[in-house]
């Protein structure tokens, strides 16, 4: 397994990890978002100047196979997430499955600007190369671009919620019709939705 740790301002990190997936699982959750119910849906929290970003999107519920897969007790994939997103400070919100298609455009948004918050996205995709783009850009507070995650196949990134990021169009020319990333979103459990008295209500 390979992390790579990458810091921005106010003590926030954006974490690359390689190989924290086994094959196997890579394989059945490609499967699963090949099959998943997909819809128009706006799949950001925070568009820059209020622009809407439709994408085409599929909930995933807390059972679903996909999130089982990713934190499975006792993997790697689970340990990396936990270490960088430990329970005592925040709670699953909930995930979805972007579907990526030519044509898409992505604005810059965050997924967390007023609570603190935790993404963790995994890359599908069972082949990728470099030149069929649909590269993850991230940005400092100025909007100036620092880090460029390239797709790579069951490869996770884990970053603060505030950290601005857009995705990059694909090569119209040369990559597949789909690219598939999983997001998963944690909230601190300072929130009331996470409040011990209102989970026991239900």
């Amino acid at each position: 397994m390979k992390i790579k740790t990458i810091e921005y301002s106010d003590n926030r990190e954006l974490i690359i990890v390689d190989d924290a997936v086994s094959k196997d699982k890579r394989i059945n959750i490609y499967f699963d978002c090949c099959v998943m119910p997909y819809r128009i849906s706006n799949s950001s929290v925070d568009e820059i100047q209020g622009i809407v970003d439709r994408r085409l999107k599929a909930d995933l519920t807390n059972d679903n196979p996909i999130v089982d897969l990713l934190i499975e007790e006792g993997t790697d994939s689970s340990e990396i997430i936990k270490k960088y997103i430990p329970s005592e400070s925040y709670g699953f919100s909930r995930g979805y499955v972007n579907l990526g298609i030519h044509g898409d455009v992505s604005h810059m948004h965050t997924d967390g600007k007023y609570y603190d918050a935790k993404t963790v996205l995994y890359y599908a995709n069972q082949h990728w190369e470099y030149n069929w783009g649909g590269n993850t850009v991230f940005y400092d507070n100025d909007g100036n671009a620092k880090t460029n995650v390239e797709v790579k196949p069951g490869r996770i990134v884990i970053f603060d919620g505030s950290i601005m990021h857009t995705v990059m169009p694909m090569n119209i020319r040369s990559s597949p019709s789909y690219r598939f990333t999983v997001a998963l979103k944690f909230e601190t459990l300072k929130l009331p939705k996470f409040d011990k008295r209102t989970l026991e209500n239900g």
